[in-house]
């Protein structure tokens, strides 16, 4: 017969070792998402002449990464290669894309190769931040009487503006090697700040954000005004959007 002391260190036995397997499948799994194997598959010029998409093999992130400066970049050790270029004035790493902007369009003759290369050698996958909220139910769009937009609580007004860029606005600046973060939505002003090759587009100031305003004015409120700006203590640093 099995003394009960010894059922006890047989159960912790077995809770120990599931514990190791656990642990042990989960580092195996985040080495193998480390040496994931990128290669840029083509090389794409963006409306922004001083900024080229890196279409990969494969995908990059599971969330947009944005980075604007060599002071975002820091922490990370592709962002940090590749604003040590020196010339690098944006990057941003998206779905299956990364883009990087210079100071000048000049510079491409001298970096296009270099940024490549560091590309193919020095990129990981960028893993999305776990959600401590629970898992949602449905869009928000689902719950809301947008004929009341205009008297709801701004962190609501946010959540409903962020479906709207997902489904719209987003899509169609990735395409060009871009994004868009709404970092503060206040009464009827709705603060974006650009990521990516949208950040220096010259069309960013004019059209784009004429359209993106349209789009607003037209689906959530025709009081809405969008502005470039950003909030502070947001728009900085990493797994920005959820799109």
């Amino acid at each position: 017969m099995v003394s009960c002391g010894k059922m006890q260190a047989l159960a912790i036995s077995t809770q120990l070792i599931r514990a190791i397997g656990s642990l042990h499948d989960k580092a195996t799994h985040s080495m193998e998402t480390k040496k994931r194997s990128f290669v840029v598959i083509a090389t794409e010029p963006t409306p922004n002449p001083g900024a080229f998409k890196f279409n990969l093999n494969q995908k990059a992130a599971a969330s947009t990464h944005a980075f604007n400066n060599e002071f975002e970049a820091e922490g990370d050790p592709f962002a940090e290669k590749i604003f040590s270029f020196g010339v690098v004035t944006a990057l941003l790493i998206h779905d299956r894309f990364v883009s990087v902007t210079l100071d000048s369009p000049d510079e491409w003759e001298f970096f296009l190769d270099p940024i490549l290369q560091c590309i193919q050698e020095d990129l990981v996958y960028y893993e999305g931040e776990e959600s401590t909220e629970p898992a949602s139910t449905g869009s928000i769009l689902d719950k809301i009487d947008l004929e009341t937009f205009d008297q709801l609580p701004d962190s609501t007004k946010m959540q409903i503006i962020d479906v709207y860029m997902d489904e719209t606005v987003r899509p169609a600046l990735a395409a060009d090697g871009g994004g868009v973060l709404v970092t503060e939505v206040a009464g009827d002003v709705v603060k974006i700040r650009y990521q990516g090759a949208c950040g220096s587009c010259s069309k960013s100031q004019s059209s784009t954000l004429t359209a993106m305003q349209n789009i607003l004015q037209n689906n959530v409120s025709p009081n809405l005004r969008v502005i470039v700006g950003s909030s502070s203590g947001q728009g900085q640093g990493h797994n920005i959007g959820s799109y």
